[in-house]
């Protein structure tokens, strides 16, 4: 079984990849690879809406190119992404893979604001943004949240808010993950 993570920029989708690496879940950071897709063709990556269905595609076919790799059976992928949106998860084939998104909709922008400058490492780019542009993306992010919990809803899709309690809900993702991949068998 493989899982993608979803979600909200910050919202622990790498913690929960990293914790997942002793289950045998190898870890591909979508981020990265939209980073570089960018900057070898020399296309803007701002707008999600419209990079969510191509990042959708190259998961798929990932997903896909696996079934019939020599590594069948012994590579379990994790693939953490942002900004991809629940409408478009029907691009993928999920019959093999757990699908997961992460947000904080039930944090002010404010205490996400804050909860950014207390933990972020300092060569979290985060930590170099100044007040001003650090609350806009805060701003950005909470309502993301909010949109993807209401999505997540109208998709069946499950949903699991940090907002309050983070390490019990990551413990509980690390759980459902395997549960389901118990069950799966």
């Amino acid at each position: 079984m493989h899982v993608i993570i979803a979600g909200a920029a910050r919202s622990g989708k790498t913690t929960i990849s990293v914790m997942m690496n002793k289950y045998g879940f190898v870890h591909y950071k979508m981020d990265s690879i939209k980073r570089g897709l960018g900057e070898t063709f020399d296309i803007n990556y701002d707008d999600w809406g419209e990079v969510s269905p191509i990042m959708c595609k190259i998961i798929n076919r990932m997903i896909k190119d696996q079934e019939t790799d020599t590594n069948n059976d012994k590579e379990k992928y994790l693939i953490d992404i942002p900004y991809i949106y629940p409408k478009d998860i029907s691009m993928i084939d999920t019959k093999n893979t757990l699908v997961i998104f992460m947000g904080y909709p039930n944090l002010t922008y404010e205490e996400a604001f804050n909860a950014i400058r207390k933990y972020d490492k300092p060569s979290f780019w985060t930590s170099k943004a100044s007040d001003e542009v650090l609350m806009k993306w805060c701003k950005e992010n909470v309502d993301f949240s909010k949109y993807l919990e209401s999505e997540c809803k109208k998709y069946n899709i499950k949903f699991f808010d940090i907002s309050h309690n983070r390490e019990e809900v990551f413990n509980s993702i690390k759980e459902y993950i395997l549960e389901e991949e118990k069950s799966r068998k």
